[in-house]
């Protein structure tokens, strides 16, 4: 598998997106998104008030009438793993679930009929009576930090910039590797990790303003990334994911390594994929397509993790330390979400997190709970019963 050059974004990962929508909704949320949390607090972040729910009506019956909207029970088309593990679950509840259809064409929307009513939600079917001040907030990794650090919670130590100079007062004062990234969003979309020179500090701030408008420098940590899911206070998923690596033998070269480990993948694991991404990672270790590794080195080749990267992944819950559950207990009282998703770097869960210089990155309000369900390795959990249980809670 040679390089033949860049087809789609490859800072994006395998989920490119319209840098101009990202970047257009950057820059509202740092306007008009102010106006806009305001209002929200105005109503405690309470869909349930009547003023949102007669809006809902009017703009669902509006849509109706004018035939934009429709309404679909093929689960097959369901967006995501995540929305079809929910659907899945749905079924198995006795809950009829349908897909929104704009113009006939599927959405990442649903509803499902409980109690006699039709509840609308995007993937996730959290209910509106629970508490959910964390959505004005959660997503900014800026905040989510200082937030974490006044709680006791590890965290990296951030700083948030917009401009290459509040960005180099950042990387100086901060200890050194860094990472930059957006200050919202997911699935590491633009970031940049392992920063130890101003010039990968502003190369890394290039990419990265080209989907937002403000960043976020944080101190590097070093180990495995995992994701801790906490469902109504509780950490009921705790998934590892690596990167895409290869292991030196001494004679092959970096892409030789590569030919050979998609050969022989597991069906569950996608190709390696060769781009720019990984041309730039492999660069910045000294090395190249064309280098040979040393016997039993290895090599990682992006700082995208997961199995769509071709990365190794395993369900963890019944293996961490019993210390790991206090601290996302807490995480997720801190964040006053129903549903989160916390992305932490840490050495060896299994040990005592105390004695391991660890840290939460980043906090999903969206999480792809699907990840615990078909992970490589370990037990597989359906944690869209965890969010059906929810409708339990009154």
């Amino acid at each position: 598998m040679k390089y033949t050059g860049k087809i789609k974004c490859s800072a994006c990962g395998t989920s490119d997106v319209s840098h101009r929508l990202l970047l257009t909704t950057g820059i509202l949320e740092e306007t008009i998104g102010r106006l806009g949390r305001y209002s929200l607090k105005v109503f405690a972040v309470n869909e349930s008030h009547p003023l949102f729910k007669y809006s809902e009506r009017i703009i669902s019956s509006l849509a109706r009438i004018l035939k934009i909207i429709s309404y679909s029970s093929d689960k097959e088309k369901a967006i995501t793993g995540r929305s079809r593990l929910i659907w899945d679950e749905a079924e198995e509840r006795g809950i009829k679930m349908e897909q929104v259809l704009v113009f006939g064409k599927p959405i990442e929307s649903y509803r499902a009929l409980i109690d006699g009513k039709y509840f609308n939600f995007e993937s996730l079917p959290v209910p509106l009576h629970l508490p959910r001040s964390g959505y004005l907030w959660v997503d900014n990794k800026f905040i989510l930090s200082e937030k974490l650090i006044a709680e006791g919670i590890p965290a990296p130590k951030t700083k948030e910039a917009m401009t290459y100079g509040s960005a180099l007062r950042a990387f100086n004062s901060l200890s050194k590797p860094v990472i930059i990234k957006p200050r919202s969003g997911s699935r590491g979309r633009h970031t940049t990790t392992n920063i130890n020179t101003e010039k990968e500090l502003r190369d890394a701030l290039s990419l990265a303003h080209v989907i937002a408008p403000v960043v976020v420098v944080e101190e590097h940590l070093f180990g495995s990334v995992y994701r801790a899911t906490v469902v109504d206070g509780k950490l009921v998923g705790f998934f590892r994911a690596d990167p895409p690596s290869v292991t030196g033998d001494g004679t092959h070269t970096v892409q030789e390594l590569i030919d050979i480990k998609n050969k022989s993948r597991h069906e569950l694991l996608s190709d390696i994929k060769v781009n720019d991404d990984v041309l730039a990672f492999l660069e910045r270790q000294n090395l190249n397509l064309d280098s040979v590794i040393e016997k039993d080195r290895v090599v990682n080749l992006s700082a995208k993790t997961g199995r769509f990267y071709g990365g190794y992944t395993r369900e963890m819950l019944p293996e961490v330390h019993p210390k790991m559950h206090s601290y996302f207990e807490r995480a997720g009282k801190l964040v006053d979400i129903p549903v989160a998703g916390f992305d932490l770097i840490i050495d060896d869960p299994t040990k005592d997190p105390d004695e391991q210089r660890w840290g939460i990155i980043e906090c999903n309000s969206m999480p792809f709970i699907d990840l615990h369900y078909f992970s490589l390795e370990g037990e597989h959990i359906n944690i869209a019963k965890n969010v059906w249980d929810l409708w339990r809670k009154k």
